[in-house]
């Protein structure tokens, strides 16, 4: 079992002063400078040109925790950062445990050697992306492509260095939005403490769905934290179970277990059917005691998706197929709802979801630059909202 903290008291401060203000975790430094009037609102008039200068800087992000005994007994006590926006150096009770540069990645490092019994204290500085990223296109020597950086806004002249961080583009400026380059603890920080063995991962590779039958692969990512076990590896999903004897060694390893179906029920789109979704558990049993030391569970639709794209009369069709079924696509494009990731709740995403579906639509193309790629996102799930 795993033992969870969430660090959710946070004071923040800008490197070169001594005056600390406390913070919102999940949020960034334009939200925290922001809910204490210490910037004007960037939405409002010219005010983006008002606070240029907080991208220059560099922050700090404290927060303290209490560590017990029966953590300190575990195995593993690992400091877990969902999202850190974006060059960080992160410090345990004054000990460097992690410098991180990618926004997109979740971060996990064994601390266990640097707490202690009572209380602990998490620093997290955050560099300038500015400052971080001149270098690099002065080392360069030439300018990549980037219309969407908006340099000159950010009084850096024809400095476009948003190509060279793992970073959400449009932070630099689009057409539909300003330029806000953050920084900061957008997603939940938290510690976990734990021994023996858990599922960090279980996903359900679909290599050939049809009507008459589902041929599956389950990849399992599994974590040891003790010495090498020897095990059974049971998947059960829709009242069948199957399993298979693994070996354990400590440390990660990857399992996998081929499935098969038959007659599945498929998940359709909006307007083409019910969107069944069915529930995959994996479960690791000890073999001489029986016990389940370890289990997860994760909720997948079977279904089969092709893009068509083939010679006719115009040229190259371009066009998704289902199940076998042509769909006709009707939907819309979908920007991030807000410059600041972490002002976006459930209820708006759910909000603009259930638009969606209202407005007759079975398909959102999401407009993922904040990932660096775009994709077509998942069909409008056909469900009362």
């Amino acid at each position: 079992m795993v033992n969870v903290i969430v660090l959710d008291s946070w004071r923040f401060r800008e490197t070169q002063s001594d005056e600390w203000f406390r913070a919102q975790v999940p949020g960034c430094v334009h939200t925290d400078l922001l809910r204490h009037g210490l910037i004007p609102d960037p939405f409002i008039g010219i005010n983006e040109a008002e606070v240029q200068w907080i991208d220059k800087q560099d922050w700090i992000y404290e927060a303290c925790f209490q560590i017990h005994a029966e953590q300190l007994q575990c195995q593993r006590i690992e400091l877990v950062l969902e999202g850190l926006d974006t060059y960080a150096t992160v410090k345990a009770n004054g000990h460097c445990v992690l410098s991180t540069h990618n926004m997109f990645r979740q971060w996990r490092q064994d601390v266990r050697a640097f707490v202690q019994l009572g209380e602990n204290r998490l620093e997290i500085t955050f560099r300038s992306p500015i400052a971080e990223d001149i270098p690099k296109l002065e080392r360069l020597g030439y300018t990549l492509p980037a219309p969407n950086d908006q340099s000159e806004a950010g009084g850096l002249a024809d400095k476009k260095v948003s190509v060279f961080a793992r970073k959400a583009p449009y932070h630099y400026g689009w057409d539909w939005g300003p330029r806000l380059v953050t920084s900061g603890i957008w997603r939940e920080v938290r510690v976990e403490a734990w021994s023996g063995m858990i599922v960090r991962d279980l996903f359900i590779r679909q290599d050939e769905v049809s009507a008459e039958e589902a041929r599956l692969t389950a990849v399992i990512e599994v974590d040891n934290a003790g010495e090498t076990t020897e095990a059974e590896l049971r998947i059960l999903a829709d009242s069948k179970v199957w399993s298979k004897p693994v070996h354990l060694l400590k440390g990660k390893r990857t399992v996998k277990l081929e499935l098969a179906i038959g007659n599945p029920k498929l998940w359709w789109c909006r307007g083409l059917g019910e969107p069944h979704l069915y529930t995959f558990a994996v479960e690791l049993v000890e073999l001489e005691q029986g016990a389940v030391m370890a289990k997860k569970k994760v909720k997948t639709g079977l279904r089969s998706i092709r893009l068509v794209r083939e010679p006719d009369a115009e040229g190259e069709s371009f066009y998704f197929e289902l199940n076998g079924v042509p769909v006709f696509a009707k939907g819309a494009n979908h920007i991030p709802n807000d410059s600041f990731a972490t002002e976006v709740t459930k209820e708006r995403y759910r909000h603009e979801i259930a638009s969606a579906a209202a407005s007759h639509m079975n398909m959102l193309r999401v407009w993922v630059v904040f990932m660096r790629k775009t994709y077509f996102m998942s069909f409008v799930m056909n469900t009362a909202y």
